[in-house]
């Protein structure tokens, strides 16, 4: 069984995954991209994260081994209390949202980690039992010759080559400057062999069609168990038509789990910006659906897209180091897929059967501590809460289709460690309270009735 810090969400794959990992900066290698987890928020010191994360690194290995997870979430609670409560200063231990993240990320001892090659790139392989029992993913790994675990995390660069080269080829012609490879990790697949299933989950026990968004996420799952990586900077990248379009489709699946989509000499795909809110994209060398695309995430009042014809590497990589995920953005956007997307960041809606649209509109305002729906064929919905999303000492207000909700929402360690099982949690956006809610009918849905739970 693996880790849940690396499994990627509770999807038809059994075991899909993104590597578990904290945004800070290391002064030891080449200066990499800049991060939105403020380093600066944290209260308590790194060693305090430390044990405070060795301790929920002993936790989640007693989930997975089903046996011990009593006694080692008590040692938790206790290592948390121990120092935390006087940093909170009058609140919880647990509304130090940033240090409950910077601490999950000491959950995984990395320098411990096997199979870690460094300065080549070396073919590595993934069993994905959910084309069948043989099935591998395979990749191409590059890790700068200086790599340390310690002076970790690592910006991650996941690469679709398409078929205009091979996935070592793409990682030597594609990105060969000293400034990238000295500072991240890249990855290239080799995709799967119909296209048309590229940006898709495929079809299950049919290893002929396999699908490149089952594949690219188990690598994930890989990559992490080997490599220090930053959650908040996993960049994923598609050249050619197929490489671009298949990315698209994937970041749009999954917006909250990257920072930015890039698209090599490929138009964009034909998908509605909403859940590219808060994804930006990049195009270099798109063509006229690129610049469309773009206008469309304006209007939508998304993050800008920029399409530049003759970008150069260093171009992307600058662009790279200005987009660090949007961890827990104020507004979220979500257009419903079947059956998913059917979250974002800190939303979620059950699964849709794609018989009608279901999109909503989510905003927070942490200063009225309002958090504001607006939702179209949608019934139920769940709020992942933490304190930088609204302030949880107080009475949160939440407005849905605009029927008033308003509760005192208690933080709850049993609740964080469930999140953290289930990989909803990374420690870019760390959830301490949960909250379903009915939702009802907007204006051109019919009535209906509106409530919690």
């Amino acid at each position: 069984m693996h880790n849940p810090l690396l499994v990627f969400g509770p999807l038809a794959l059994a075991v899909l995954a993104l590597a578990s990992v904290f945004s800070r900066a290391s002064e030891a290698r080449p200066a990499a991209p800049a991060t939105n987890l403020r380093a600066a928020d944290t209260k308590l010191k790194d060693s305090d994260h430390k044990r405070v994360g060795k301790a929920m690194g002993e936790c989640i290995a007693a989930y997975l081994a089903r046996e011990g997870r009593r006694e080692a979430e008590a040692a938790l609670r206790k290592a948390i209390e121990k120092k935390w409560k006087k940093a909170a200063k009058g609140s919880e231990p647990l509304s130090l949202t940033e240090d409950l993240g910077a601490s999950l990320y000491h959950a995984r001892n990395y320098s411990k980690a096997r199979g870690v090659k460094k300065g080549k790139i070396a073919g590595f392989e993934v069993p994905v039992e959910f084309y069948g029992e043989d099935f591998v993913a395979e990749y191409e790994l590059w890790a700068p010759s200086k790599y340390k675990a310690k002076q970790g995390p690592y910006p991650l660069i996941i690469c679709l080559p398409g078929s205009t080269a091979t996935p070592k080829e793409h990682l030597e012609e594609r990105w060969h400057s000293s400034e990238v490879r000295d500072a991240c990790i890249l990855v290239a697949l080799h995709m799967p062999p119909k296209e048309e299933h590229w940006g898709s989950l495929g079809v299950r026990g049919d290893p002929e069609n396999a699908g490149g968004m089952g594949m690219l996420l188990s690598v994930f799952g890989d990559v992490g168990e080997r490599f220090a990586v930053d959650v908040n900077r996993i960049f994923l990248v598609g050249e050619g038509p197929g490489g671009a379009e298949a990315a698209m489709r994937i970041g749009n699946s999954f917006p909250d789990r990257f920072a930015g989509v890039i698209c090599i000499s490929g138009d964009a795909a034909d998908l509605a910006p909403d859940n590219f809110c808060n994804l930006p994209l990049f195009f270099a060398g798109g063509g006229s659906k690129a610049t469309e695309f773009a206008g469309l995430t304006e209007k939508a009042g998304g993050l800008a897209a920029e399409v530049a014809p003759d970008a150069t590497e260093a171009d992307i990589w600058s662009w790279i180091g200005a987009n660090p995920r949007r961890s827990n953005p104020e507004r979220v956007v979500l257009l419903a897929g079947a059956p998913f997307p059917n979250k974002a960041y800190w939303i979620e809606i059950p699964p849709s059967d794609g018989t009608q649209v279901a999109r909503l509109e989510a905003v927070a305002d942490r200063d009225s501590n309002t958090i504001t729906v607006t939702a179209k064929g949608i019934t139920s919905l769940t709020i992942y809460y933490n304190d930088l999303i609204v302030d949880l000492d107080k009475p949160v207000k939440v407005i849905l289709n605009g029927l008033t909700n308003e509760d005192l929402i208690p933080r709850n360690f049993n609740t964080m460690m469930d999140q953290i099982y289930k990989s909803r949690s990374d420690p870019g956006k760390i959830y301490t309270a949960v909250k379903s809610y009915d939702v009802p009918a907007a204006a051109d849905d019919g009535d209906a009735q509106g409530g919690s739970d």
